[in-house]
């Protein structure tokens, strides 16, 4: 009997042992993990790189970028005497130019030396205005024009102020350092008027040297010739006329209706040559 005991017990330690050493304590517990779940709902962040432009909300286009600052700190504006000053309020006037003021563009966009200028001081007449800018802030600018044009000039300017019709800047062409060449002028998007000298590729004199023709935004408003070659050089983006953006003059612009209802024609209206950005007017 005690045999067949031992026996058993051998049997029954073989039986426990056979599963080997490394086998699962008898109380522990088994967890199956069940698979991450399936989101339905997009992320906001799955796809980081997608492009506003799919979006259906439509976007105001935006005001260009100018990429030519002005060269030179301007001079500063002197006071001119009261002259036979004509002024349509306050903050826009013309007055008779004063020596501060012809010293100021002597040698620049007036000749050194006048003797056979087709133009004298007493022609002109200093314009000062308020204009907007494409950020919409208010600012004071300047025009040389001719004594018989200060009237229109006034009123086109006060209504464009009054429309907010932006301009990037109205300062006189002597600011950039250039003698009768208002090519750094027209690079920094300067409105402008008088300046002595032919027009581009010829000796006829330019109607800017009367204080007749002012030219409005002109980096986004370029001459272009006939065989595609345009000024200022920096106006690539704005030769092509189909394109929509703040401060193009076309004939559903402010401006050109503006200048247009006081006598004056439009550059962009030449026949083959186009001057967007040229207004002129002849006088008696």
């Amino acid at each position: 009997m005690k045999r067949c005991s031992v026996l058993l017990l051998l049997i029954l330690f073989a039986a426990l042992t056979q599963g080997g050493c490394s086998a699962a304590p008898e109380n522990a517990e088994v967890v199956i993990s069940a698979p991450p779940a399936v989101s339905l709902t997009p992320s906001a962040s799955a796809a980081p790189d997608a492009s506003p432009a799919l979006m259906l909300t439509s976007k105001p286009t935006p005001a260009p970028t100018l990429v030519c600052s002005p060269v030179p700190t301007p001079t500063p504006v002197p006071t001119p005497t009261p002259g036979d000053r004509i002024a349509l309020d306050g903050d826009f006037y013309g007055v008779a130019l004063d020596g501060a003021l012809k010293n100021r563009i002597t040698g620049m966009s007036y000749p050194e030396d006048d003797s056979d200028a087709a133009i004298r001081y007493d022609d002109l007449r200093y314009v000062h205005i308020l204009y907007v800018d494409f950020d919409g802030n208010a600012h004071e600018g300047e025009l040389i024009v001719n004594k018989k044009v200060v009237n229109d000039i006034l009123e086109i300017f006060r209504a464009l102020y009054d429309a907010e019709y932006p301009l990037a800047s109205v300062r006189l062409v002597d600011d950039y350092g250039e003698s009768a060449d208002d090519n750094l002028s027209m690079a920094a998007n300067n409105t402008s008027a008088f300046n002595y000298r032919a027009v581009a590729g010829s000796k006829t004199l330019s109607m800017h040297s009367y204080g007749l023709a002012v030219d409005v935004n002109p980096l986004f408003n370029p001459y272009v010739k006939s065989d595609g070659s345009f000024s200022p050089v920096n106006a690539a983006d704005y030769v092509d006329r189909t394109r929509n953006f703040p401060g193009k003059i076309d004939h559903d612009d402010l401006c050109y209706k503006l200048f247009v209802k006081h006598g004056w024609s439009w550059g962009g209206d030449w026949k083959s040559t186009k001057d967007y950005q040229h207004f002129s007017k002849t006088v008696d």
